[in-house]
């Protein structure tokens, strides 16, 4: 809309066609630009940032934040008084009965400043039952608590145990899967670090807040990921069909069902059963090659040539393996 109403604004004015047609495409440039240049950071470099923050509170919120918008959720900063630190949304098309998968999550940062003596994050820190208002206020189904350490023992009562598992009781009992997780910040970088060679999809994170509500139950979960074997993509035969595609006269991006198409026509054939699948693996392939490639919720571009694209995908596989924490 805002592109109809420049250029109907600049032919108003009196502008010659060619002129307006020079002020489109520079708009158009830069606006791609912007798009590349924002977000540039790989996978691993987020998971280091937000492993670096710990000590800093108002880092540690935003870096929270973006390690969720890194593992494709859409993702924003709130903050300020009576209200959670971030919000973070997945946008999951409904299942083949029409269900809608979709689910959000309220984002709360604990930095090892917010402990005892800097320390440990105690349960009265941890405030659990405000992490359970902010999530009913704004009608999301999970809550996230990051903290370096909680002041909590494996296999022991605890107090953030008693918290959480009584809350997690009180909405089950209302036939919602609302719930409470206490996750530590290594754990989370992990993730955000699997995120793109594991290939998970939002689907598959919401298992981290269903199925667990202590650190440690975090620690197995992300451990049990880490040791999936992951066939490796095909990824010179996807991006080399991005490249065939984007070669024809066109004027947009290259569509998921597009590319699924054309991939089930290579020789041999490759079969995707469903173009969210194919996107999951896009996003991965943009978050490892960042400014390389741009993948979106509908559409995927290279920005470069495919043997620069799949350069930097290697790089940064041999990265991820190097920089395993």
């Amino acid at each position: 809309m805002a592109e109809v109403l420049l250029e109907s604004h600049l032919f108003q004015s009196g502008l010659k066609q060619g002129h307006i047609d020079f002020v489109m495409t520079a708009r158009d440039r830069l606006l791609r630009h912007v798009a590349r240049e924002s977000g540039r950071r790989t996978a691993l470099t987020t998971a280091n940032a937000l492993r670096n923050a710990r000590n800093d509170k108002e880092k540690l919120e935003i870096e929270v934040v973006e390690s969720f918008r890194s593992l494709g959720f859409d993702a924003t900063r709130i903050g300020g008084n009576g209200k959670p630190d971030g919000l973070a949304k997945a946008h999951l098309s409904p299942d083949e009965n029409n269900t809608s998968r979709r689910y959000s999550v309220t984002l709360e940062a604990k930095s090892k400043a917010d402990g005892a003596s800097g320390k440990k994050v105690t349960t009265k820190t941890a405030g659990i039952s405000t992490l359970a208002r902010h999530r009913d206020e704004l009608k999301c189904e999970h809550a996230i608590v990051v903290a370096p350490a909680f002041s909590h023992t494996p296999g022991k009562a605890s107090s953030l145990y008693k918290e959480i598992t009584a809350d997690r009781e009180k909405v089950d009992s209302d036939g919602n899967s609302r719930t409470i997780t206490a996750i530590h910040i290594d754990d989370l970088a992990r993730l955000v670090q699997l995120r793109p060679v594991k290939r998970l999809g939002l689907a598959r994170i919401r298992e981290l807040f269903i199925k667990c509500s202590m650190p440690e139950e975090c620690k197995a979960w992300v451990d049990e990921i880490e040791n999936e074997v992951v066939a490796k993509p095909p990824y010179e035969k996807i991006i080399n069909a991005i490249h065939n595609l984007q070669a024809d006269d066109r004027s947009e991006p290259v569509g998921y069902k597009e590319l699924r198409n054309e991939l089930k026509h290579a020789k041999p054939a490759i079969h995707y059963s469903s173009a969210d699948d194919l996107m999951e693996l896009c996003k991965g392939m943009a978050q490892m090659a960042p400014g390389e490639i741009t993948a979106g919720n509908a559409t995927v571009e290279l920005d470069t040539s495919p043997e620069n694209v799949l350069a930097a995908i290697e790089a940064a596989t041999k990265a991820h393996i190097a920089g395993k924490s």
